[in-house]
């Protein structure tokens, strides 16, 4: 039995080698967070406004459950790299000229601090620098208050705030072109016209504070100074991102593994059941010898756990190494001071115990096949079945078929629950097959609808401070620039009943073209003159449908409030945001006009021109590149998505071998006497390996399209599984992803009838015809 044994031995360890590595991943994540956030003291609040009194500070800290209050300054820059054509910018936060911040605390990896009063010197992120090949005494320039100022790397850091540096509003990882840069606090203070202020803050709260009653106290104070309003530290975007990402991993450790080993239960019971059967007299002796019952069912399930013993010790080795890849690949995105793959002990005890259960499940067929034989029944050879016809052999279309192709459907009417399982195992392999193309797919899909129907901008400027209207006849005389849709944004609590929001309401023109609210499939969402349109995430979470009534709070100017009517539901890709008419949106603003940014067409043969003028512009924040953010999707999500894909093909491809494999190994010990005798009888080798063969062929042919379903619905629930505030998932199986399945588990099928069919020619016709069945 050692080719079905080590076919189970392979199927066990894949799994338990999934379970090990992404529990294990996840556990280390988890760890390495919580070490990192308390090293670094990471804020639990987080503060923005317009410019703040440095004494206000005391009020903040005054508030009940406020543990400690860190200000600075924090602003958006143009930067210009050298070697770099396209426009980059970042964000400078400063950090006290003397030592380090009480709260987010950096984590210097080089370099030195910055020195006192120094006006030209920053420390730049390892993300920023590692992209830009950047070290300590290299200079780049950026814009500061309308100003070019050369500035001097002095240091590279890590900051608990940015682990994951996305640029604000894109969700797009563009390290090369966006980085986080820190700065003197009075350097920057002077620069900004922030002597003796500030515009943002980090508080810490004391042990059982209450988040919500603290940034409800803090927006009360800083209303009157243009706050945007605090957040919590669930709504960071480094954190979110990171936390959302481990909350992916705990739902991998848990789906895949499961799949493995129900594949692994399912071979282990069927190779069990044929030892229980070729072991009849064995049993019957001992049972006559006084043996029990229960000496007897422990033997078959000791006989079980043996068989998983090899797949656990397997399963831990690579669930080690799979780990220590997925460690590697997440240090590409995720920036810790220290990031090491471990496995914990409880881990590693839960592999042994879902071995363990793999192993009894898989035995108590067989258990309860040994103990039901009698002593006197079972010291007798099993008696012969009965081959009465069934129902399909009185079908007319079925008396036509040849004799071997009625040997093969014989063979499997007779045998239900095992062709059952063997349909079973196959269509989970599929499935999982599926499930992984799926995923490559989805993104080409987000690329297509993101990039291609909804965004089709060449670039997207965004404003320091809103600008009027007359903004965009500057933004038509930049050098190239063919259209221009400007937009505004704002940042609101949007309240349904006891729910409330924090997102930003964009005002949207009549018929845009170069940027349009889409829906997962590219469907072009129309935003209502009245009311307002929000994310059907949103709604869902809310409760809220078409019709009911959401109030706005306003996060700028007054902070005034104001009722409107849902007129419509989005189901969008990225973000939780909402949507008014540029009209409505103005008229609660209580403007007239004014701009966050706008949405460029730029003709291919300027764009250099561009980027000189607008790196150049002190009014500009920002300019995102639909190039850029294109590139790196592709590098940062769709390579990473393919590399996911690739390893759940690998694993799908040894289910599909070992239950294949497994299932034909069976078939031959069990109709060896019968292919010896087709032999005698004049048979041809070919012609026996088609009857033996020929039944994995018609199961794998049932198994394919039960496959296609089971994969279709396993894949229908990942967008609800894996959808966040920032990502959601549009759900489309393709003809070519199930193409692609079905070809693989037809070629990995192929394979194992290669190695069958090598045995059948080794077939010792004297020594089976000998034999005692």
């Amino acid at each position: 039995m050692r080719g079905q044994l080590l076919a189970i031995v392979i199927v066990i360890g894949s799994g338990i080698a999934n379970f090990v590595a992404f529990r294990s991943v996840e556990a280390s994540m988890v760890l390495t967070q919580r070490a990192y956030y308390e090293e670094s003291q990471f804020a639990d609040i987080f503060v923005s406004a317009r410019r703040v009194p440095e004494s206000v500070r005391e009020r903040l800290q005054s508030i009940p459950g406020v543990a400690h209050v860190e200000t600075r300054v924090v602003t958006d820059v143009m930067l210009d790299i050298p070697g770099l054509n396209e426009p980059a910018s970042g964000l400078i936060s400063s950090v006290p000229d003397q030592g380090q911040p009480l709260l987010n605390r950096l984590h210097l990896q080089s370099g030195r601090w910055i020195r006192e009063g120094a006006e030209d010197e920053v420390i730049v992120s390892a993300a920023f620098s590692q992209a830009n090949e950047f070290q300590p005494g290299d200079r780049f320039s950026a814009v500061i208050n309308g100003r070019w100022r050369p500035l001097t790397i002095v240091g590279i850091a890590l900051s608990s705030e940015y682990v994951l540096e996305v640029r604000p509003g894109t969700f797009m990882i563009d390290n090369k072109r966006y980085g986080i840069m820190w700065m003197g606090r009075s350097a920057l203070a002077a620069a900004y016209d922030m002597k003796g202020a500030f515009n943002s803050a980090l508080v810490g709260l004391e042990p059982g504070a209450s988040e919500r009653m603290v940034i409800e106290e803090l927006d009360v104070v800083l209303k009157q100074y243009g706050s945007v309003g605090a957040i919590g530290r669930e709504d960071q975007m480094s954190h979110r991102f990171l936390s959302d990402e481990i909350a992916g991993l705990r739902v991998q450790a848990l789906i895949v593994p499961t799949i493995f080993l129900g594949v692994a239960i399912f071979l282990l019971n069927i190779a069990l059941l044929r030892l229980v059967s070729t072991q009849r007299m064995y049993i019957a002796i001992l049972k006559a010898f006084g043996y029990s019952n229960v000496r007897i069912a422990l033997h078959y399930i000791g006989f079980g756990l043996f068989s998983v013993a090899g797949g656990t010790v397997l399963g831990l080795i690579g669930g080690y190494y799979i780990g220590d890849w997925l460690v590697d690949l997440y240090t590409r995105f995720y920036r810790f001071p220290v990031l090491r793959f471990d496995m914990p002990e409880g881990v590693i005890l839960g592999a042994v115990g879902l071995s363990a259960l793999a192993a009894v499940l898989g035995a108590i067929s067989s258990v309860r096949t040994a103990l039901k034989l009698p002593p006197a029944e079972a010291m007798r050879p099993e008696a012969p079945k009965n081959y009465r016809a069934g129902i399909l052999e009185k079908w007319k279309i079925f008396r036509r078929l040849d004799p071997v192709m009625l040997m093969i459907v014989r063979n499997i009417v007779r045998r239900p629950v095992r062709a059952a399982v063997g349909v079973l195992s196959v269509a989970m392999a599929m499935s999982i097959l599926v499930m992984g193309r799926y995923m490559v797919e989805m993104f080409d899909t987000i690329l297509d609808v993101q990039f291609n129907r909804a965004s089709r901008e060449d670039a997207i400027v965004t404003f320091v401070l809103p600008r009027s209207a007359s903004a965009v006849m500057d933004l038509q005389h930049l050098p190239g620039v063919m259209r221009v849709e400007p937009f505004r944004a704002v940042g609101a609590d949007l309240e349904f009943g006891r729910h409330t929001k924090r997102t930003a309401i964009t005002g949207v023109m009549k018929r845009p073209d170069l940027h349009r609210v889409s829906d997962m499939k590219g469907v072009y969402q129309p935003v209502a003159d009245e009311g307002i349109t929000i994310s059907a995430y949103l709604a869902a979470r809310f409760g809220a449908a078409v019709g009911d009534t959401i109030t706005v709070k306003l996060l700028e100017g007054d902070r005034r409030s104001a009722p409107f009517i849902i007129t419509g539901l989005v189901d969008e890709i990225m973000g939780v945001q909402a949507y008014m008419s540029s009209a409505t949106l103005a008229e609660l603003l209580r403007e007239e006009g004014s701009l966050s940014g706008a949405y460029l067409q730029v003709d291919a043969q300027h764009l250099q021109d561009f980027y000189d003028v607008v790196k150049r512009t002190p009014t500009i924040a920002g300019v995102m590149l639909r190039s850029t953010a294109i590139q790196s999707f592709d590098d940062n999500y769709k390579e990473n998505m393919d590399a996911s894909s690739a390893y759940l093909v690998a694993f799908a491809a040894i289910i599909a071998f070992g239950v294949v494999y497994n299932s034909a190994r069976i078939a031959l010990s069990e109709r060896g006497n019968e292919l010896a005798s087709l032999r005698v009888l004049g048979f041809t080798k070919l012609e026996i390996a088609v009857v033996l063969l020929g039944e994995q062929v018609v199961l794998i042919l049932i198994a394919l399209p039960l496959g296609m379903a089971l994969g279709t619905y396993v894949s229908s629930l990942l967008p609800d599984a894996l959808a966040t505030d920032l990502f959601r998932f549009p759900f489309d199986i393709t003809l070519k992803n199930l193409g692609l399945g079905a070809l693989t588990i037809t070629v990995i099928a192929l394979i194992s009838g290669f190695f069958i069919r090598r045995r059948l020619q080794k077939l010792d016709l004297i020594a089976v015809l000998k034999s005692r069945e």
